[in-house]
């Protein structure tokens, strides 16, 4: 039995010999002698984790990563409590690309650990990877609700908010973490990227500049910088970020991809051929690099196709021109009764435009060396399209015509969210189109429409914006019991048509049925004591309603339609079905001897 037990202490020390010789090792940077004394420790104690856990961090070192995720599975079946190795595990699956069984581990961890912020990161970050962003933002604001200077936490919700395009949400929480660790080189990368996103490259640049200077051998930094100096057309400078990348890491084959890209882009095919051997040497089946050199090397046979393209566009251009041309010449005497200046484009700028087409490509072909061509051509496209546009624009002004509508300013007032789009939203939409301004007035919310969770509010802001009003309020009066507010609602009224001007008030009936809009009515027909006053029908607008004054909506019967569809709320109501809706219109628009038309009462008219 003695002997046993020194046998057993022998043992115990051989391996915590070959265990502290093989973490110096592994300290020491030295990977591969680490491997071989770590090995012998977790041979001769199987079921001390200390070993494998060693060995483990030696294979990650060595990127050998199917071995390391082994190890951690054999520690947490020998200690399936252990935290920190299910972290491991977790992320060494989301390396290999495995984003399912590393958000399960994480899980799992968690559930041991509720409270772990570095698991609910973690987490985060691969849900951010895996593109279900809405779980990684809740888990990160879950971290910062607790912590809320927790720096991983920070930069991730950043990230999070620039893939989901809410940079604004980006930049706010990366000055954040920016004045809260003023040191991290990552953050002022990413302040870099989101900068650069909107477009602010003097700014990206100054951020990736001072991440470099925390952080001089930020590979990542380099080619972030090389990417907008790219955007910026600064090739020399692109080029040389990029470079400053590759030297930082010689064996990332991005470093060559992008250098190839960039070189190809400006038309360097031998130094394009050169970065992509260069790539092809750390991966010789990259099929990137392999696409991009078969690519490299057909060029000539694209260049070809390119210029048989500029010549089908450029007299396609022509043909636009000389259709102009035509089109005004045809038209000139009465455009001529406009204005003198038409006489001067017809004879002197189409021609001057001609010219400019052709001449932009021969210089494009003969000049190439010199001048950028891309430069030649998004000149001249910007010059034609201009100039088509005005032609158009002036076409159309041939076409107009003043319109009784134009210089009103119309206020429409409705009880409930729906009833304007009902009611008059036909009118509306046209009097825009004529150059009114409109505003909308709605006196109560809907809540007993099945609006208590703000949803028929939100139906009414998609509605406003489509008819184009310059401006709309929802007040807070009681649904279905605005009579009870009349003087309220007239002080209210009164207000926005002092506040707008307003010189027409479009509003409900007084024989409506619905208390409501007859309450509405009441305000209004005092509100609107000095200025023009219709009442349009609704759906709750009784047959003894006689119209003396129809709106031809005919070209907007189909708006209307869709502007009643937005109120989803109300859709299992039957008066919201829009071809009701269209066919009241008909009904209307054959009492006018139109096709579609909406009616009024006139309540007063002031000329």
């Amino acid at each position: 039995m003695p002997a046993l037990f020194f046998a057993a202490l022998l043992l115990q020390a051989t391996y915590l010999d070959l265990y502290n010789e093989g973490h110096k090792l592994l300290d020491a940077g030295k990977f591969k002698e680490a491997e071989l004394v770590l090995k012998d420790a977790a041979s001769s104690n199987p079921k001390h984790t200390a070993a494998l856990y060693d060995l483990a961090q030696v294979y990650v070192k060595l990127k050998r990563f199917p071995e390391a995720i082994e190890l951690y599975l054999q520690i947490i079946e020998i200690n399936p409590k252990d935290i920190n190795s299910r972290s491991h595990l977790a992320e060494l699956y989301s390396w290999v690309g495995n984003y399912d069984k590393s958000i399960v581990t994480y899980r799992d961890a968690l559930e041991l650990d509720p409270a772990n912020a570095g698991l609910k990161t973690g987490l985060s970050k691969v849900l951010r990877w895996s593109h279900r962003y809405d779980e990684a933002e809740r888990f990160y604001k879950e971290v910062l609700q607790l912590d809320p200077e927790h720096h991983e936490a920070l930069k991730g919700l950043a990230k999070t908010y620039s893939m989901t395009g809410n940079l604004e949400g980006a930049v706010e929480i990366l000055n954040k973490a920016i004045k809260l660790y003023p040191n991290d080189a990552e953050a002022h990368k990413e302040m870099g990227t989101v900068l650069a996103w909107q477009k602010d490259y003097k700014g990206a640049i100054l951020s990736l500049k001072k991440s470099i200077e925390l952080s001089p051998d930020y590979a990542d930094a380099y080619r972030t910088m090389g990417d907008v100096y790219l955007w910026m057309k600064s090739y020399q400078h692109a080029i040389d970020s990029y470079k400053k990348a590759a030297d930082i890491e010689p064996d990332n084959i991005e470093n060559y991809l992008l250098l190839a890209r960039l070189y190809k882009q400006i038309g360097d095919k031998r130094l394009a051929e050169e970065s992509i051997k260069k790539a092809l040497r750390i991966a010789p089946a990259d099929t990137q690099a392999v696409d991009l050199l078969h690519e490299l090397r057909g060029m000539d046979e694209y260049r070809l196709k390119e210029k048989a393209g500029d010549i089908v566009e450029t007299s396609a251009f022509i043909f636009v021109l000389v259709l102009l041309f035509f089109t005004y010449r045809s038209r000139r005497r009465m455009l001529i009764r406009r204005h003198r200046l038409y006489l001067y484009f017809v004879n002197l700028m189409l021609p001057v435009l001609i010219l400019i087409t052709l001449t932009s490509f021969f210089v494009k072909g003969s000049l190439s060396e010199w001048i950028d061509g891309d430069v030649i051509k998004d000149i001249t496209e910007a010059i034609l399209f201009f100039a088509m546009g005005i032609s158009f624009l002036a076409l159309l002004w041939t076409e107009h015509r003043p319109h009784e509508f134009m210089k009103m300013v119309i206020l429409a007032v409705g009880a409930h969210p729906d009833d304007i789009e009902l009611g008059c939203s036909g009118f509306i939409m046209k009097a825009k189109d004529s150059g009114a301004k409109v505003y909308a007035l709605t006196m109560s919310r809907g809540e007993k429409g099945a609006g208590k969770d703000g949803k028929r509010e939100e139906e009414l802001k998609r509605a406003a914006r489509f008819m184009g009003l310059d401006d709309f309020w929802i007040l807070s009066f009681t649904d279905t019991g605005l009579k009870d507010s009349v003087a309220l609602m007239k002080d209210a009224i009164e207000e926005k048509i002092k506040e707008t001007g307003a010189t027409v008030l479009l509003t409900h009936t007084a024989i409506d049925i619905h208390t409501d809009h007859q309450a509405v009515f009441e305000a209004s027909k005092v509100a609107a004591r000095n200025i023009s006053m219709l009442c349009y029908e609704d759906v709750g607008t009784p047959r003894e309603f006689v119209p003396n004054y129809l709106v031809d909506i005919t070209n907007y019967v189909e708006d209307k339609m869709k502007l009643v569809t937005f109120h989803k709320t109300q859709e299992d109501k039957t008066y919201m079905d829009p071809e009701l809706i269209k066919g009241r219109a008909a009904h209307r628009g054959i009492q006018g001897g139109i096709q579609y038309a909406e009616a009024y009462r006139i309540h007063k008219l002031l000329q």
